[in-house]
């Protein structure tokens, strides 16, 4: 009865989110509906991603020590699946075929944790299936953060806790990479390489939307130097306005900050949505 209840407070929560994020929408990018929420307000209280130890052990400068954090929580479509070339291979799989989907894994990263620790620990491998491809800002690493360092997520236009947003594939501009994403075959990206792939419009950073890992490590500690990075997702809420972007993806090795995604022993929750990836 528990369980069921969740799903339907979830269900509820993201269509009502569904009907105001375009008007949120002030906030930043024009994205999906998970561009201008707090992601950790979709993983139940108990679930593992929220009570390992590590997801709430501190980061530290002296000595350098990055907390491992908690497991990836699945939710939307996102399910435990298999490389579609290799049975043997654990991975996770988003299907957006339905216009209405979402998917996503939230990680949160621990305590105290800023973006330049994180600095060659963004991450992924994935799989485009058929003809989908990336755009509309999505599929996209999405990373929640408080800017004033207090450890909460208060979102408001202007405020200091917003979202920052890596876009998938290595572009000159948002997003200009996807046309040669290919299809049927992995990819792998480093989303702290020079690519400006970053989207720090909901900060108001000067770079805008075409803002590189190093810019980005710049501004924030330089406007925001107490900031703490909670959470990192990734996320693909694109397919209500981009239909090419429609369609199954699957994910591997996705390493956000001290711990990868390397099975599904890494992975909690688990999307309720019809996946038939």
């Amino acid at each position: 009865m528990t369980t069921l209840l969740r799903l339907t407070v979830l269900t509820a929560f993201l269509t009502l989110a569904l009907t105001w994020s375009v008007g949120a929408q002030g906030l930043g990018s024009v994205l999906g509906l998970l561009a201008t929420l707090d992601l950790s307000t979709l993983v139940p209280p108990d679930d593992p991603a929220l009570t390992d130890p590590a997801a709430s052990e501190s980061a530290t400068t002296d000595p350098p020590h990055l907390p491992k954090g908690g497991t990836y929580f699945l939710f939307g479509t996102a399910k435990n699946d298999v490389d579609p070339q290799n049975s043997f291979n654990e991975v996770i799989s988003f299907d957006t075929t339905d216009p209405a989907a979402i998917a996503g894994a939230f990680r949160r990263l621990g305590d105290n944790v800023q973006v330049g620790m994180l600095t060659n620990q963004v991450e992924l491998k994935y799989y485009f299936a058929g003809t989908k491809k990336c755009g509309g800002g999505s599929p996209r690493i999405q990373l929640g953060i408080s800017g004033d360092g207090d450890g909460t997520f208060k979102q408001f236009a202007g405020g200091p806790d917003q979202n920052a947003f890596g876009y998938l594939s290595d572009s000159n501009g948002f997003q200009t990479g996807c046309a040669f994403v290919p299809n049927n075959q992995w990819v792998h990206e480093d989303m702290t390489d020079s690519a400006p792939k970053w989207d720090l419009t909901q900060f108001a950073a000067p770079c805008g939307f075409n803002c590189t890992w190093a810019q980005m490590v710049t501004f924030l500690n330089t406007v925001f130097p107490n900031h703490r990075v909670l959470n990192a997702n990734l996320v693909d809420d694109a397919g209500s306005f981009f239909a090419a972007g429609r369609g199954c993806a699957y994910y591997d090795l996705v390493t956000t900050g001290a711990r990868t995604l390397n099975d599904h022993t890494d992975t909690s929750g688990g999307g309720k949505q019809p996946n038939n990836c």
